[in-house]
């Protein structure tokens, strides 16, 4: 097999290699950009010890090839001064290294990331003082994370009145936006691009004054926060995350999402931060920030379990690097998972199409089973977050963020009339209660949990297969319908009886489905794999490629028969792909060709349960821990 990690054979032979391989541009990189940023302690500190840093970034230049940096010249309320600006400009520069600005305009960061008061006219002075200075240095200028507010002193409780916090914060970091960042930055420097950098809890923006729906617009750029650091935190980053909100900026802003955002330390997580980000085809990246990236690599961690990392990544990392005089560098940075990522990215990025998912709806500024599509992506469902309804699409996935669309109803009640297969959660069909979809089929939220022990056999259940064993003990809403104008398509048994998972209805030409899911969406990945199969192939089924493997790999296709397998796990796992109208693959990374499993064939349909599979030819794909394989349909 061939895996993401080649195992080095004499190191920088492979890595010189890849370099002669690809034309030169500013960075070396032909399909992608890496970027560092520069906080504003590093800009005001670096130019009163300018040759320690010189050769300080000697080695990071040895170990990532960056096209540009940002430089940032405000954070808690601190400004730089000219010259320390133009010291870094000229620095980089004399490089052949672009430069742009950045601004962190945070009040108090050590202070829950305290905000500004924008209800202050001293304050609005000030940060229109701020974007004129920046504008004056720079042609390009990126806000770091922190364009928020959170501040809710007794001014801004008056000012806020009977809105919500919501609505009074979105329409002033709106008139921020245009008239503290945007128009005095031009007025400055007419041809500036002023960019927003968005952060990776987007599923709270709105709370803090971040507005999808009309920033977007008013910016240049957007950017995104791809930091998925630690999956088990409060925050529920959950890997795919790294893409999937990627993919959801690039269809809210379309060809104006530049690039993504990671920080943390050089293992495999920091890898797969950076991996996923170009998965979803951006122009650049971010590292945050020069400190973190000069910071020493350890000694091959896994980042979920402390354990030795099975794929021996930064081994791989630390081998040689050749260098133009002839001699050998060994690696000492985290900056080298960056740079051994982007050579390897680089060979095939360019074969991609674009991504192709489940069109999953979810308007902007909506809020409501928060992070789920990012968990359905764990379990190996590609998914499309749109910000528009995907009337064009043959099927969707409604979650209850789908409710924020007003004519949500009336166009589900269209789209499967017409021949759609539309998949609704219980969340959403909860949210709208008696305003939903009773008109397609009369489905009833008891408003009970009932605790699923297995998976059910039989009808709906796993076709063809034994029951699933071992106990889930998952708590499942409870669905009840009419018998034989719904059908249950995918059920779960209790102690002493069976529930439906997922119900089937005919209207129209089409066909709608409700899709029961546990309060804790990390139940998912306690689910056997013949059902999250069924799973994948309800949502997905009519997709090119659909994927037959544990929790925690995920599958990335593209509309040109392109995909990507990544396992998450920390250990091996062996996956199979159903590839429709395809004789073999192409690995685009061995350049080696993979033939079908002879005689194989997934399940089309499902016996009774009326769930789609592509039906394609079958192909077995192992998979190293921390790895990823990518291939060609041919």
């Amino acid at each position: 097999m061939t895996d993401f990690l080649p195992k080095l054979a004499g190191g920088c032979v492979l890595l010189a290699a890849v370099a002669a391989a690809c034309p030169a541009r500013a960075g070396g990189y032909t399909n992608l950009s890496v970027c560092v940023y520069f906080r504003y302690q590093e800009v005001h500190s670096i130019p009163g010890d300018l040759a320690r840093f010189s050769s300080q970034w000697a080695d990071v230049q040895r170990q990532v090839k960056v096209d540009k940096v940002y430089l940032e010249t405000t954070r808690n309320t601190e400004l730089a001064g000219d010259a320390d600006v133009e010291t870094m400009k000229k620095f980089f520069n004399d490089r052949g290294i672009k430069t742009s600005g950045g601004m962190g305009l945070t009040a108090q960061e050590g202070n829950g990331f305290q905000s500004y008061n924008y209800n202050s006219q001293a304050v609005r002075d000030q940060i229109k003082a701020m974007s004129e200075f920046t504008a004056k240095h720079f042609d390009e200028i990126i806000l770091d994370d922190f364009f928020f507010s959170n501040y809710k002193g007794d001014d801004a409780i008056a000012a806020k009145g009977d809105k919500t916090w919501t609505q009074f914060r979105t329409e002033l970091m709106d008139d921020v936006s245009r008239n503290l960042i945007i128009a005095p930055a031009r007025a400055v420097n007419p041809k500036v691009r002023v960019i927003i950098k968005y952060p990776n809890w987007y599923e709270s923006f709105q709370g803090l004054g971040y507005d999808l729906a009309v920033e977007p617009k008013l910016f240049d750029a957007i950017y995104t926060g791809t930091e998925t650091r630690d999956a088990n935190s409060g925050q529920r980053l959950q890997s795919y995350q790294s893409y999937l909100q990627t993919e959801y900026f690039n269809n809210i802003k379309p060809r104006g999402n530049q690039g993504g955002w990671i920080d943390g330390r050089g293992d495999a997580r920091y890898a797969e931060m950076f991996w996923d980000t170009f998965f979803a085809k951006v122009p650049e990246i971010v590292l945050f920030n020069s400190i973190q990236i000069t910071a020493p690599l350890g000694a091959g961690r896994d980042a979920a379990t402390g354990d030795p990392d099975t794929n021996s990544i930064l081994a791989n990392l630390m081998a040689p690097i050749a260098q133009a005089d002839g001699t050998a560098f060994t690696p000492n940075m985290v900056a080298r998972t960056a740079g051994y990522s982007a050579e390897i990215l680089d060979r095939f990025l360019g074969k991609l199409g674009q991504p192709i998912g489940v069109p999953t709806y979810k308007p902007c500024n909506s809020v409501g089973e928060a992070y789920l599509p990012d968990y359905l992506g764990m379990v190996g469902v590609p998914i499309d977050l749109t910000p528009e309804f995907p009337s064009n699409a043959s099927t969707i996935l409604l979650t209850a963020a789908s409710k924020y669309d007003t004519g949500l109803v009336a166009k589900t009640k269209e789209f499967v009339r017409a021949g759609g297969r539309a998949i609704a959660t219980t969340g959403l069909i909860e949210a709208l209660a008696d305003k939903g979809f009773q008109d397609i089929v009369e489905i009833e939220l008891t408003g009970h949990r009932v605790l699923a022990k297995r998976v059910g056999g039989g009808r709906g259940g796993n076709p063809g297969e034994a029951p699933a064993q071992g106990e889930l003990d998952m708590l499942l809403p409870q669905m009840g319908h009419f018998e034989n104008d719904s059908w249950t398509a995918m059920n779960f048994e209790t102690a002493a009886g069976g529930f439906p998972m997922v119900i089937r209805a005919a209207y129209g030409k089409g066909t709608f489905y409700a899709l029961a899911l546990p309060d804790d969406f990390a139940e998912l990945y306690r689910l056997p794999r013949s059902f999250l199969n069924q799973l994948r192939n309800l949502l997905g089924g009519n997709l090119f490629v659909t994927l037959d493997a544990p929790d925690h790999v995920s599958l990335f296709p593209y509309d040109n028969r392109t995909f990507i397998v990544q396992n998450f796990q920390s250990q091996p796992v062996t996956t199979r792909v159903s590839v429709a109208r395809a004789a073999a693959l192409r690995d685009l990374l061995g350049d080696k060709t993979l033939a079908p499993t002879p005689g194989d064939r997934f399940v089309r349909g499902g016996g009774r349960a009326g769930i789609a599979g592509n039906g394609g030819s079958i192909f077995e794909v192992p998979i190293s821990a921390h790895s990823f394989r990518v291939f060609e349909a041919e």
